[in-house]
């Protein structure tokens, strides 16, 4: 199973606050570049206020969203409270190979640990009072960069280094 975290972020690393919409702050090229990347992966995994910020299903994906609340699954949508390795288990189980993170907060640290590549899209804003995610000391290896517009919004893309890369 890949699992792919896809993220923007403030030139400081913030990457939402309670002062901005947590999905609409990004700029238009870092949406369209978000849309292609998750549409070939092909499945989103998302938090509930995530998916209540977007208000509808990503279209022509897989939506797992993770809640505790009791809700009726629908075409292209999994409504669970299952843990990481539960819902990465059930894709491999339905043979999906590869997924991607888009948040929130806690569905990104839950789900780190198991994830092999990150799309940082780094807009050049500061964000008032941003959060920060948190997460355990882990090396990646700088893969790609590609400049989205010309105020300067950029994503890296990342690499996750396995034991016998520090060998």
């Amino acid at each position: 199973m890949h699992l792919s975290m896809i993220v923007v972020t403030d030139i400081f690393g913030g990457f939402s606050t309670k002062d901005y919409d947590p999905i609409n702050w990004g700029s238009k090229e870092d949406k369209k570049h978000f849309r292609k990347i998750t549409t070939e992966i092909g499945t989103v995994i998302m938090g509930r206020k995530t998916f209540e910020s977007i208000g509808h299903p990503l279209k022509d994906r897989l939506n797992i969203i993770l809640t505790t609340q009791k809700k009726e699954n629908k075409e292209n949508i999994i409504f669970t409270k299952g843990s990481p390795e539960k819902i990465i288990k059930f894709l491999e189980n339905q043979k999906i190979h590869s997924a991607a993170i888009i948040g929130g907060k806690k569905v990104f640290e839950d789900f780190f640990p198991f994830v092999d590549k990150l799309y940082i899209t780094i807009e050049p804003i500061v964000l008032e009072n941003a959060q920060k995610l948190n997460f355990p000391k882990t090396s990646f290896k700088l893969v790609a960069t590609n400049v989205l517009n010309s105020k300067g919004t950029i994503v890296l893309e990342y690499k996750k280094l396995s034991q016998k890369d520090f060998l």
